[in-house]
């Protein structure tokens, strides 16, 4: 039986850190007036930190009298002296220091590779210090964004933004911030607001930029009055946006909203996009470009078979609208899941009766999904009174399919309302009586009452399935 005494030795090597002179490297930390130097074994760095394994070993610091002297100005005597008592000791005590220094020491973790330090800071400041991070929003995001091996807290940055971006666009940093810094946010499509903002903003931030360019002569130049640009003004307005335009959902902004705020800047817009926009606004014409789906920041769904950049999608098949138009705002309410609930019919229809009922279906050895929303619910009628199986009607129901990489996506409305949706005794779920139909694990397609033939095969088994009580906000 072995026995370990880790608490032992990391005691011990405290020790080494603190009280042996035996050491043959100086670390000086930090600048003056904030410096100190601290005293440390080249056999211990080596075997703990492969930074300072490759640093030692490759001359990058200068010796003196076989003592090799380290400067790292970078990192401060507090955050430095963490990181080299963790170096010795495996232990971290993070009690009594700043948000400030614990965002420092992950800069610092990330140096030197230390990749377990990494870890645990990062998960302490989401878990221990999310409010100042949120107070510090710019600082946070532009401190981790250069960090190679802090995807996690980088994440948890971007998702906070995108959850409520007003006020991170509100900041009076945000004029002078980076442009890919503002495109990687501008590419979300989680980013909760309204695409006429977002332009407003970007328009706020191009002309920071060029109005720092004009250097002196900026106090002639006003923002406001676009009729009194000149053709160099909305040319450099064009250069600073024309890396955002191909994300911009123009096409879900209002008539009016274009009137007063995106026909001003006629210019800065490419041609082809601008007259597309046009025609899809007067005319009512399907778009050539930027039919990107809605953003979907404001949508959740709790849901292990899609995400929500594909409620969105759906949310806008509710309600009759193409996938780039406007978005609506639904609530998506868990009733059912198979690998939760199991699959019982009795369970399936008392969770999914009378209420609009998105389903879900995950096909098994597939990537596809398929689906159905029936604005009246699944019904099964096994009383004696209501043996008789039963029509239900209406012109809203429709059914679907997310393609894999080598299909489209397909949606199918009914054609027929009268043969929407079918109600019997043991039915799960059933559009058109043949169009998409559930029985526990086994299913089958048949094109019949819908406009469309979701699959190309007629039976499929169920993988995973969730049902969902659809509310519109």
């Amino acid at each position: 039986m072995s026995v370990n005494f880790f608490e032992d030795l990391s005691k011990e090597f405290s020790q080494l850190l603190d009280e042996f002179d035996d050491y043959d490297v100086v670390i000086q930390a930090g600048e003056e007036p904030n410096f100190k130097e601290f005293n440390a074994h080249s056999n211990v760095l080596r075997s703990r930190s492969p930074y300072f394994k490759v640093a030692l070993s490759n001359q990058w610091a200068n010796r003196n009298n076989g003592v090799t002297i380290f400067k790292k100005p970078n990192i401060s005597p507090v955050v430095f002296l963490l990181t080299l008592r963790y170096i010795y000791t495996g232990i971290l005590d993070l009690t009594n220091q700043s948000s400030s220094n614990i965002l420092a020491l992950l800069v610092a973790c990330d140096e030197l590779m230390l990749d377990k330090l990494v870890n645990h800071v990062q998960k302490h400041l989401i878990n221990q210090e999310s409010s100042w991070l949120q107070e510090n929003i710019i600082f946070s995001l532009l401190t981790v964004l250069k960090l190679q091996s802090c995807k996690e807290i980088q994440d948890y940055i971007m998702i906070t933004i995108c959850k409520n971006p007003k006020p991170f666009f509100e900041l009076k940093e945000f004029p002078t911030l980076n442009k890919d810094i503002i495109l990687s946010l501008v590419k979300r499509d989680d980013m909760d607001i309204e695409e006429i903002d977002i332009w407003k903003y970007l328009l706020k931030w191009g002309t920071a930029q060029f109005v720092a360019f004009k250097g002196p002569s900026k106090e002639k130049f006003q923002m406001t009055d676009v009729t009194k640009w000149k053709d160099n003004d909305f040319a450099s307005l064009k250069k600073s946006l024309d890396p955002f335009i191909q994300y911009i959902r123009f096409h879900e902004i209002s008539h009016e909203d274009f009137y007063h705020h995106i026909r001003p800047y006629k210019k800065v817009i490419p041609e082809d996009i601008y007259e597309d926009l046009v025609a899809y606004l007067m005319a009512n014409v399907m778009p050539k470009f930027l039919n990107m789906p809605s953003r979907c920041g404001s949508i959740n769904i709790d849901s292990v078979i899609i995400e929500r950049n594909k409620a969105a999608v759906i949310t806008n098949w509710i309600e009759k609208r193409p996938t780039f138009t406007r978005k609506p705002f639904y609530q998506f309410t868990l009733t059912y899941r198979a690998t939760r609930d199991g699959f019982n019919q009795n369970t399936f229809n008392a969770k999914n009766q009378n209420n609009v009922i998105l389903g879900l279906i995950k096909i098994k050895d597939s990537k596809k999904i398929i689906g159905g929303y029936s604005p009246l619910g699944f019904k099964s009628y096994n009383s004696y009174r209501r043996k008789r199986d039963k029509w239900e009607s209406t012109n809203d129901s429709f059914i679907f399919c997310f393609g894999d990489e080598k299909s489209s996506t397909i949606l199918s409305r009914v054609t027929n309302s009268t043969y929407a949706i079918y109600s019997y005794s043991g039915s799960w779920m059933n559009f058109g009586n043949s169009d998409l139909v559930l029985n526990g694990q086994n299913g089958s397609c048949s094109q019949s009452y819908y406009e469309n033939e979701i699959l190309d095969t007629n039976s499929f088994v169920v993988e995973e399935l969730e049902t969902f009580i659809v509310q519109k906000n």
